[in-house]
Parts: structure tokens; sequence; C-alpha cells
């Protein structure tokens, strides 16, 4: 019998996420290395999150120096999607859809983006006023608990733009009971993110003005929750990242916005940003596209490619605006995805974005045991044979242990079948190499097989 063992192996305990049991399909290894088993356990937590999901596996995040880091201090990049406006668009944001954003897109994170003063605002009063602030914030709350049911991080975005909100300062009646509010309602999620202002813009817009601004917003946040990660939007639609830097906001875990469009941002703003690193400020990109920064004008992937190969070097997390169905380069979606439920009809953009996201992810979660027996898989070791193989495949499962299901993706992430037999049959499979991922009482673990 002639097995390879390789890939990161996680072993966690099964857990209950309210009414149900939730087992995380989202993330995977593929990068072929040769890996001794190794055993993993997640960070206490008050809410429980699915096993294998990416906040199960890092917990509350935090900032130290220019990296955020995980519950225990390693580095952590998330790479996940942006909503559009959700007044505009909320027939994208269900848990249908972001469930098929976890399962199979592959996303660790999903920022929710309130938009202030434009139609359908959160601080509209008027005829064009979407919902009350009461019903807005129950809204949200009801997208943040769909993202922790998933395991998957989300940002609360307080999203200045245009229509009366360049200056932050100019939201402040509103955006002091908001942030009063969710910090008080979400101090205990560890899946939560804030970003106090997504875009301070206009000519007379200074660091200083977005400073002033920050220091009424984040004490009534510290107020509630001390020491969750507070994001912070830069003048020039978030691009003066090393102006903010030069004179850095005086509170812990905290980090500066950068956004780009790769059709009108290149080096030079990269240059900005190591200039903000290089001063010691954390970035988190909340927010880029493929395409100019209208959102059109088709779109510029060599680019993106310079801008992702640079994000991952620094392991800067991102955000790709958006996940939507709107008639616009930018959008992921097709228009009329939404009408059909089809959350995998994507535009050019979309596909770029999808295949970035489902790449192997690096996470480096916390050492120790959860429930399982530390020598367990040592002595007994999951195994996958033969394998290579050319029509079926054993799954050997230590005794004491019970098989609930297996599953397999392509290398793409895509899902391709589901069996609950410790015989699989990949007869109608191409030739090629699959990820497995392999169910059991105690957790799951992922793996690779060989199809000859």
């Amino acid at each position: 019998m002639k097995a390879r063992m390789f890939t990161r192996v996680i072993m966690l305990t099964a857990m209950v996420f309210f009414a149900g049991t939730s087992v995380y399909a989202g993330g995977h290894n593929q990068n072929g290395k040769e890996m001794k088993n190794q055993v993993f356990s997640a960070p206490e937590s008050v809410r429980t999150y699915p096993a294998g999901s990416p906040v199960y596996i890092n917990g509350k995040l935090s900032v130290q120096g220019t990296q955020m880091v995980n519950e225990c201090g390693k580095p952590v990049q998330l790479k996940g999607m942006s909503s559009h406006g959700l007044a505009w668009f909320p027939q994208c944001y269900t848990e249908e859809s972001l469930t098929v954003l976890v399962n199979e897109w592959h996303i660790d994170i999903f920022r929710l983006a309130v938009y202030t003063h434009e139609n359908g605002g959160y601080c509209k009063t008027d005829t064009t006023q979407w919902k009350s602030k009461e019903d807005y914030n129950v809204y949200i709350d009801s997208l943040v608990d769909i993202c922790g049911k998933l395991g998957i991080y989300c940002i609360i975005d307080w999203h200045v733009l245009n229509e009366g909100s360049g200056n932050p300062k100019n939201t402040l009646n509103d955006a002091l009971p908001f942030w009063d509010y969710m910090s008080a309602k979400h101090k205990d999620d560890k899946h939560v993110l804030y970003e106090i202002c997504n875009e301070p813009n206009g000519f007379m817009v200074r660091w200083s003005h977005v400073k002033e601004y920050a220091d009424q917003v984040i004490p009534v946040i510290r107020a509630n929750d001390p020491d969750k990660i507070i994001i912070c939007g830069t003048p020039m639609w978030s691009q003066d990242v090393d102006y903010a830097s030069q004179d850095p906001l005086s509170y812990n875990n905290v980090m500066y916005t950068l956004h780009f469009y790769s059709g009108d941002h290149t080096q030079s703003l990269r240059d900005k940003a190591q200039t903000a690193l290089n001063n010691g400020a954390a970035i988190f990109v909340t927010e880029f596209g493929t395409t100019k920064a209208s959102g059109n004008g088709g779109v510029f992937l060599d680019e993106c490619d310079r801008w992702m190969a640079w994000m991952n070097e620094r392991k800067i997390s991102w955000v790709n605006w958006s996940f939507a169905d709107k008639n616009e380069s930018s959008a992921a979606l097709q228009p009329g995805a939404s009408r059909s439920k089809n959350w995998n009809l994507v535009s050019e953009s979309g596909q770029y974005i999808k295949q970035k996201l489902s790449q192997p992810k690096e996470f480096e979660p916390c050492d120790g045991i959860n429930g399982v027996e530390d020598n367990l898989l040592e002595k007994q070791p999951i195994i996958l044979y033969p394998n290579p193989t050319k029509d079926e495949f054993n799954v050997s499962v230590p005794g004491g242990m019970r098989l609930s299901k297996v599953q397999l993706f392509d290398l793409t992430g895509r899902f391709l079948l589901e069996s609950e037999e410790e015989v699989v049959d990949i007869s109608s499979l191409s030739q090629g190499i699959y990820c497995v991922k392999i169910f059991f009482t105690e957790g799951l673990i992922v793996d690779e097989i060989v199809k000859e």
C-alpha cells in the first residue's frame, strides 16, 4: 500500500452553530508540498464558528506593527469581496449568495458597504430613505450573523463618499450613535471589524479633518469594545496613507485604508503605501477594482497582477469591489445574475477575482489540540489509497473516529462530488490532481488525490 501523506491537516472538534451542525467548506491547501500531518486547535470563542473556517482557525484579529495577526500572533492575510450599496442590491446579499461565496469562491471576509448620504443611505430622512435607522441596524446585524454562521470575517463599513459625506465630520450626528450601537452589539463577535470612514475626499479635506473625526468616533467604539480592529479611511479617496502615517492615530489595533483601481492607480500609489508601511502604519485594502476608478473602462488585469504580487509579498489583506450584478465593469457578476440566483454568473472581472480567491490559503493556525488526543494522527494517520489511482480510492480512518462524508474539488475550488462511503468512485473524473475534504466525527482534514 502506497499513500502520499501531505497538505495541512486540521483536526477540529465538531461544533453546533445556532440550530444545526456547521462545517466550513471554503479553505484548502493545494501547494503540493510534502508535509507531515499537523494538528491544530482554534482559539476559544464566545460565539462558535464552523470547524475549519477562517474565524475558527484564526480567532480574534489584532495589529502588531504593520501586520494584522491572528489570536496567537501569527500573520494573517484575508481575501474577500465587498457588497455594493446595501440599499441598491439587497437581492445579492442573502444567506444563499454568501454561502456560495464561502464554499465556491473561498472568501475569508465580506464587507458591508453602508452608504450614508446617497439615495437609500443610512443618513437619509426624506423620500429616498430605504429603511429607518432602527431597521437598517437590524438588517446589518442579520448580515453580520450570516457571516458569523459561515465562519468568515465581516467589515461594517461606514461608506462616506460624495454627497455631503466626503468630509466624514459632516456625518458625525449619525456616525456617533451608529458606532455606539454597532460596537455594543458586536463587541463579543470575533469576526467583526469596524471601518469608520470609507473614502474621505474633497479638495479641502485633509488628514487633520479625518483625524478629528476619528478622535470623536473611536472613543465611542472603545467604550464598548476596547480592542477590536478599527480601520480608518484616508484623504483622496483613501490614497493618502502616507500623510496619515506621519501623524498617526493614538489608539491600539488601528489600520489605515488604502484603495486602488488598477486602471488608474499604479506604481506611484504603491510608493505612497510603502512610505506608510515604512513609517509603521498597518494597511488594509478594504476596496479595490480591476477597472478605472469610475467602475468602468474595461479591466486592467496586468496592473492588477502587479498589485496582487505587492499585497501578497507584504501580507496585506484585500477586498474586491464589488459583489453585485450592476451593469459596470467592476461588478463581479453579470447583469441579471441576482434574478436567476446564479452566483457564479461572473463578469470578466469576477472571473479574475474568483480565480485569485481560489488560490491556496496560507493561514498559520494556533498550535495545540482541541478535543482530540495529541498523538492520534501520528499513531493512525488518515490515508487515501491507492494514490495515485485510476477509478477509486479508499479512505482509512483511525479507530474511534467515524467518517461522515468525503468531498472532492478541482484545483480552482469547484465542487465535483460527495460520498459517504469509505470507497470513493472517481472513474468519471479526468486525469489530474484533486483536493479531498474528509469530514469525520472530530472535524475535517484536507488532502489530495491523483487521478491517473
